[in-house]
């Protein structure tokens, strides 16, 4: 009976002990095959799907948005963008809202300046590099970005807390309450040439 007791009390503690909670499964925001799912805000010259990329090619700054939306979540892509247009870049959009043209929200700045930095979209503007943070921007995002590759970006989101990576390299803490809850989306901020994305998806937190 003693030989018992150490055993019964073990079962006992397990059961009443919270299960643990699994992560989230991954919801893709790309199927690899077509555009299915995005909207463009603006007149763009080409959004394509090919060869397991999302092709977008715009003479104007445009945003094209997901039709999913989530409020605590992480988020993450691949993207490539062209090296032979000055001041080009893109950004991968979160918590936007706005049905029409452009959104507001946020954007993880995608370029050889400033990358994993947090921009308000009419919401201020920079949020991280914010003024006086330039040195410790420079300093966390040194190196990171690598030109004429595929360079990897993810954002977690919690409540207030905006957290970004640059290949695997936190980057950004930003804390910010102005939009809790949106959609995804992906710019193109440029007179020309062609941003690709691959592997975008996400998962509730």
């Amino acid at each position: 009976m003693r030989l018992l007791l150490p055993a019964f009390a073990a079962l006992v503690s397990a059961t009443l002990l919270p299960a643990k909670k699994t992560d989230a499964a991954w919801t893709p925001l790309f199927d690899g095959k077509s555009t299915k799912g995005w909207t463009p805000r603006a007149k763009v010259e080409s959004f394509v799907a090919k060869d397991g990329e999302l092709q977008l090619f715009s003479k104007v700054n445009v945003w094209v948005v997901s039709d999913l939306k989530m409020a605590d979540f992480e988020v993450e892509a691949e993207v490539k963008i062209p090296l032979d247009y000055t001041g080009f870049n893109s950004g991968l959009g979160f918590r936007l809202v706005g049905d029409k043209g452009k959104p507001k929200g946020y954007q993880c700045e995608i370029d050889q300046s400033k990358p994993g930095g947090v921009y308000g979209i009419g919401m201020g503007g920079w949020l991280y590099p914010a003024k006086g943070k330039e040195g410790d921007y420079k300093e966390r995002a040194k190196g990171l970005f690598k030109p004429e590759k595929w360079n990897k970006f993810r954002v977690v989101c919690k409540g207030s807390s905006i957290k970004t990576y640059v290949n695997g390299k936190l980057v950004a803490e930003v804390e910010h309450k102005q939009s809790l809850e949106g959609h995804f989306g992906i710019q193109h901020h440029g007179k020309g040439g062609m941003v690709a994305f691959r592997n975008l998806r996400a998962r509730k937190l």
